[in-house]
């Protein structure tokens, strides 16, 4: 009986039974504020605005709002709060950061803070990023390992 508790302890607890879960990101950086803030430092504000898809049918918004500083133009911090809209209209919003990168691309993390009742089960889901701007538009993907839970609802959204 210890061995059959053992293996199925084993078996729920091995993250590598995570879904992969991914979203692809396309929008357009607006720069909102510019400042240089030293002799090589410079601050800026800017919101992005596009589209998303995910790979389990998902498809919708994106609004965002970060902040940066560059020096010598490459990324000291990025901080960004920003809302994914749902093709239902549910809703998440998320904080998002990377450090020491280039300005027009780079890796970072995501992590959902809040989000409409019916997406609640996915507060505290953290993703890793991707991005890459070409013209102002930023092409990201991101990745994330979710529960079957998770999974379950993100799927009921796409019905």
């Amino acid at each position: 009986m210890y061995f059959f508790f053992l293996i199925l302890l084993v078996f729920i607890s091995n993250p590598s039974l995570a879904f992969d879960y991914e979203i692809e990101t396309h929008a357009k950086r607006k720069i909102i504020k510019s400042y240089p803030i030293s002799e090589n430092k410079r601050y800026i504000s800017f919101i992005l605005e596009g589209t998303w898809t995910d790979n389990l049918g998902n498809y919708g918004l994106i609004e965002q709002s970060s902040t940066l500083i560059l020096q010598n133009e490459k990324v000291i911090r990025l901080d960004g709060y920003g809302k994914t809209i749902y093709q239902n209209n549910e809703e998440t919003y998320y904080k998002g950061y990377r450090a020491q990168q280039e300005k027009d691309s780079g890796v970072g993390e995501t992590i959902i803070i809040n989000a409409s009742e019916k997406m609640k089960e996915l507060i505290g889901l953290k993703c890793k990023y991707a991005v890459k701007f070409f013209s102002d538009i930023a092409y990201a993907l991101a990745k994330c390992k979710i529960s079957e839970e998770q999974k379950m609802k993100l799927i009921s959204l796409s019905r």
